[in-house]
C-alpha cells in the first residue's frame, strides 16, 4: 500500500534577471500578482488557483532556455494568442499532432529574462482519447 503524499502543490520560483520586466510580462499574460510585500521585498508571486509561482532576482547569471521550458495550460489557445497580440508580446505558434485523436497548439514566447514560455491549448481533435495526465497536450 502506497503512503499518502505529503505534497500539497508545486510552487516554483524562477530566478530572473529583471524582476520588473518579468512582472510586466506575466501580468500581460493575465496572471495576477497574489503576493508582494515588505517581508520578502525582492519576491513577487503570481497565481490563478491552478497556477502559482514566484519570481526573484537571480543571484548569478544563468541560461534560462537550457534550464526550463515554462509550460502553462490554457483553456483557449486563440484567446491566448489574442491576449499576446494585444499586449505586444511576440510568439510563434507550434502545431503538435503526436497521435491520432491528439492534436494541440502551443504558443512559444520568451520572457524578458530568456525563459522559454509555452502556452499549451487543449486537445483540438474530435476524439480526445489519447491524452494522459502530465503528458504534453494533456490539459
Amino acid at each position: 500500500m502506497q503512503e499518502p503524499s505529503i505534497f500539497t502543490k508545486l510552487a516554483p520560483v524562477l530566478n530572473v534577471r529583471d524582476v520588473a520586466a518579468e512582472r510586466t510580462f506575466y501580468e500581460s499574460l493575465g496572471l495576477p500578482v497574489i503576493y508582494e510585500g515588505d517581508e520578502y521585498p525582492d519576491f513577487i508571486a503570481f497565481g490563478s488557483g491552478a497556477v502559482d509561482f514566484g519570481i526573484q532576482p537571480a543571484p548569478a547569471d544563468n541560461d534560462p532556455p537550457s534550464v526550463l521550458t515554462w509550460q502553462l495550460g490554457v483553456l483557449d489557445i486563440d484567446a491566448a494568442a489574442d491576449r499576446c497580440r494585444t499586449a505586444g508580446l511576440d510568439f510563434e505558434t507550434e502545431q503538435n499532432n503526436p497521435a491520432p485523436g491528439w492534436r494541440y497548439r502551443r504558443l512559444i514566447l520568451l520572457s524578458p529574462s530568456g525563459y522559454r514560455v509555452a502556452l499549451e491549448g487543449p486537445n483540438e481533435a474530435h476524439s480526445a482519447t489519447r491524452t494522459s495526465p502530465g503528458a504534453p497536450g494533456s490539459n
